[in-house]
């Protein structure tokens, strides 16, 4: 066990320096956009949509968020550039309330959590996290390898599995997806399993 919690220190470490990576990006892009005394307008506006797009925020979020900031500066609540950043700040703290930010599990059967995203970027880990994490509080986990075209995805997932003391559903490397997240689901349903984690 005390093996298990040094993985996830420095996995805890692995995912903080990569958010401050993305944070230390979109300061020096807001930066870029909002230089000192500029004159908040339409191209301003526009140009820190683009910015806040490019960056990751999601275009759902940034749409509502340069609305509300169109808003603020018509109503004359704010009135220069450098007001902007603590206004995206506040407004995007209030975007998720707390309630909102506890998992939603199934009233029947295991709750799937399906995981995608860029290869690379830590997916695998980030589920090998979560599913200690559930399997802690006394979850019954299973995951599945259904990332079959990437070397060794199964391999990895396979170790995580067998350190953290969950369930695995794999088929061979290069089978179709499809079918592992299948099997996973009639598995994790006939084993009366609580979560079940699909990694693509």
């Amino acid at each position: 066990m005390g093996s298990n919690m040094g993985i996830f220190s420095k996995t805890a470490e692995y995912l903080k320096e990569r958010l401050g990576k993305t944070r230390d990006k979109i300061s020096s892009s807001l930066a870029t956009v909002l230089s000192f005394g500029r004159k908040i307008d339409d191209e301003l506006l526009d140009e820190l949509e683009e910015t806040l797009i490019s960056d990751d925020i999601g275009v759902e979020t940034t749409e509502r968020l340069i609305t509300e900031l169109r808003e603020a500066y018509r109503a004359r609540k704010i009135s220069n550039s450098e007001e902007i950043v603590p206004f995206l700040k506040e407004h995007m703290k209030n975007y998720w309330p707390p309630e909102d930010r506890q998992l939603r599990t199934a009233e029947s059967g295991p709750t799937v959590i399906l995981v995608a995203g860029v290869n690379g970027t830590g997916k695998t880990t980030s589920i090998a996290k979560l599913a200690h994490i559930f399997h802690r509080n006394g979850k019954k986990v299973i995951v599945a390898a259904c990332d079959t075209f990437r070397a060794a995805a199964v391999e990895q997932l396979t170790i995580w599995a067998e350190r953290i003391g969950v369930q695995i559903v794999k088929h061979q490397a290069g089978s179709d997806p499809a079918a592992v997240a299948y099997d996973a689901c009639e598995a994790a349903t006939a084993r009366g399993a609580d979560i079940l984690i699909l990694d693509t």
